[in-house]
């Protein structure tokens, strides 16, 4: 080995030991860092204040509008058709009274006369029929029996006064009136007019089109008042006021691209309960619900919304999100250390979007509304908005290792 390559293996070996050295001094002389201790595992929760003033009970249902009354447009006449209104047209509004259509009357003008006519002749057949009852009446009384070939003091009989006669002219003087009658009912169906102030939901007929009597034409409904019939289960029925003292129902619609409100009444329960679901039928009335305002548009028959019923809660009872209840009827209410404590609620009623508890909660409290995966009595929680809690810091240790 050269002078030169044993010097060099000299100089990195020193290098290495004074780097060494340096290493060791200044882990002697320096400050051990702080221990951290890790935060205490708290999971974050959304909870709800429990307020002692109760919203009131909503239990909602969806139906369809339908007019409370509603006709179909069936002429009474056959003919053809020589004049129709222009609102007689699908959506179109009617009033009471207003003329639809008009069938050709020709025929039936004819048949008026011709009735007229028969009503006159009979009247005079009548008058000739009272008059010859009168003359034979006189003659009897005259001539006596014998005058007619009879026995003396006999009764003279109907024939003889002429009273069958009498009575066949009465007869035909009333048949041919009641004809008389009939033709003008006849020509007074050639006109058809809305029987109420209404909205036409169809409508096929057009000037000269052929009539049958007994053929609908179309269909007209009235706009007074509209009905929707809500299914809704049984249990309930305890939470709605059906009749004339119930509560106001709310008719909501999203139509337009925007959402609308009509105001109702619960006004009696359907027929029967259906056999398949077990649902009970409401019928809830809507007073006025086509007539058009500045910022809603009038219902439209068929419009598919949804009710809600409203009825106050029970005295003591509060009212919580539907979400904050757990199967059992428990709920995790988180006390004022920020505990999570697992507590069985009384409950009346659990909708879809609320739950009426009766006992178990007091206001004020929070209940818990987010799902956990896991959860044990008394686990710590931290709610949302609030800070999460610092963590402790260790004292550093001194040279004899105390701390």
């Amino acid at each position: 080995m050269s002078a030169q390559t044993k010097r060099n293996l000299l100089i990195a070996a020193a290098i290495i030991v004074v780097g060494a050295l340096i290493a060791v001094m200044a882990f002697m002389t320096g400050k051990r860092p702080e221990r951290q201790t890790p935060p205490p595992s708290r999971p974050t929760v959304a909870v709800v204040e429990v307020t002692p003033d109760a919203e009131p009970v909503r239990v909602s249902g969806f139906g369809s509008v339908k007019a409370k009354r509603s006709v179909d447009l069936v002429p009474q006449v056959s003919g053809r058709v020589v004049s129709r209104s222009a609102r007689l047209e699908p959506g179109a509004y009617i009033a009471t009274g207003e003329v639809l259509l008009r069938i050709e009357d020709i025929d039936y003008t004819l048949a008026v006369e011709q009735a007229r006519s028969n009503v006159a002749q009979m009247e005079v057949n009548l008058a000739r029929a009272r008059e010859e009852a009168q003359v034979a009446r006189r003659e009897w009384d005259r001539l006596g029996a014998a005058g007619f070939g009879g026995e003396e003091g006999a009764e003279p009989t109907p024939l003889v006064l002429h009273e069958p006669q009498l009575k066949l002219a009465e007869a035909s003087l009333a048949a041919s009136e009641a004809a008389l009658t009939q033709a003008e009912v006849n020509l007074a169906r050639c006109t058809i007019t809305a029987p109420f102030d209404g909205r036409v939901l169809q409508a096929d007929i057009d000037v000269g089109q052929f009539l049958a009597a007994g053929q609908p034409v179309g269909s007209v409904y009235a706009t007074d008042v509209a009905e929707i019939t809500v299914p809704v289960a049984d249990s309930d029925l305890a939470w709605i006021t059906v009749g004339d003292g119930g509560d106001p129902v709310e008719i909501v619609a999203d139509f337009a691209g925007a959402e609308h409100r009509w105001r109702g009444r619960a006004v009696r329960l359907g027929g029967a309960v259906d056999s398949r679901s077990r649902m009970v039928p409401v019928v809830v009335e809507i007073p006025a619900p086509y007539e058009r305002s500045d910022d809603r548009p009038a219902l439209v028959e068929g419009m598919f919304v949804e009710i809600l019923f409203t009825s106050p809660p029970p005295a003591g009872a509060v009212i919580v999100p539907r979400a904050a209840l757990r199967p059992g009827d428990f709920m995790w209410v988180v006390d004022g250390e920020r505990n999570l404590r697992i507590r069985q609620v009384t409950v009346a009623r659990a909708g879809i979007e609320q739950a009426v508890v009766t006992g178990g909660l007091a206001a004020g409290e929070l209940v818990c509304t987010s799902n956990l995966q896991y959860v044990t009595d008394g686990m710590p929680v931290r709610i949302e908005g609030e800070r999460a809690p610092t963590a402790p810091t260790e004292k550093p240790a001194t040279e004899d290792g105390e701390r």
